[in-house]
């Protein structure tokens, strides 16, 4: 039941009250990893987070801020997954659609 509530595909929640910018949630998704990292603006939380591709010192971040605010933390966070997964997914038509 967790995994459906926290968006599945090995989807780990960190635990505690969350600071801005903080972690929320993150997952695997085709080779990167995905933090989910919603923003409290009063009583909305705005999707946001980060992309990660590499590993180690070779990691590269890609953080994103959406205009689309949630009432409850736990659907920003499964709305912020969703977006970094499309972010993936659109990088990888992008550079499929190069020469």
């Amino acid at each position: 039941m967790l995994k459906k509530l926290f968006g599945g595909r090995g989807s780990k929640r960190a635990s505690g009250p969350l600071r801005p910018g903080e972690t929320a949630a993150q997952e695997r998704y085709e080779g990167c990893e995905l933090l989910a990292r919603p923003i409290r603006e009063g009583n909305v939380w705005r999707v946001a987070g980060t992309v990660r591709t590499g590993d180690g010192e070779s990691a590269e971040d890609q953080d994103f801020v959406r205009a689309d605010t949630m009432a409850d933390h736990d659907e920003a966070v499964r709305m912020s997954l969703l977006k970094a997964r499309q972010l993936v997914d659109e990088r990888g038509r992008g550079l499929s659609h190069r020469g």
